[in-house]
C-alpha cells in the first residue's frame, strides 16, 4: 500500500509536538505480514516501508505490529523497532508509532 508515514517516537521517547511540526513525510510502500522471529522464538505481525523506487527499507521493521486506528485519511500503527548493535553485541527494542497517510 502506497502511504506518507510519520514517526512519533525516536529511539522509543516521543517526539516533541514542535519537532514533529516541522519533519517531512516519508512515502513508500507499506506491507505488513507475519514472520518466524529467533529472538521472540515465535511468529509475529511485522510492519515494513520500503522506498517507491528501489526495495531499501526507509525505516527499522515495526515488530508486533498493531493496527490502533484506520479512518479514510490515515492508519495508526503501533509496535517494537529492533536495533542491533553488532559491535557491543546487543540488541536493544524501542515502541515505536506510525502513521500512515493514506495516499489516493
Amino acid at each position: 500500500m502506497l502511504v506518507k508515514i510519520h514517526c512519533l517516537r525516536e529511539r522509543g521517547k516521543p517526539i516533541p509536538k514542535h519537532q514533529f511540526a516541522f519533519k517531512p513525510a516519508l512515502a513508500g510502500w507499506l506491507t505488513v505480514h507475519e514472520e518466524r522471529d529467533s529472538l521472540l522464538n515465535r511468529h509475529t505481525r511485522v510492519a515494513r516501508f520500503r522506498a517507491m523506487e528501489n526495495s531499501n527499507e526507509l525505516l527499522p521493521a515495526l515488530r508486533d505490529a498493531q493496527l490502533i486506528e484506520m479512518t479514510r485519511e490515515r492508519l495508526i500503527l503501533s509496535g517494537i523497532e529492533r536495533y542491533e548493535d553488532i559491535t557491543n553485541n546487543r540488541v536493544e527494542d524501542f515502541a515505536q508509532t506510525w502513521v500512515c497517510w493514506l495516499e489516493t
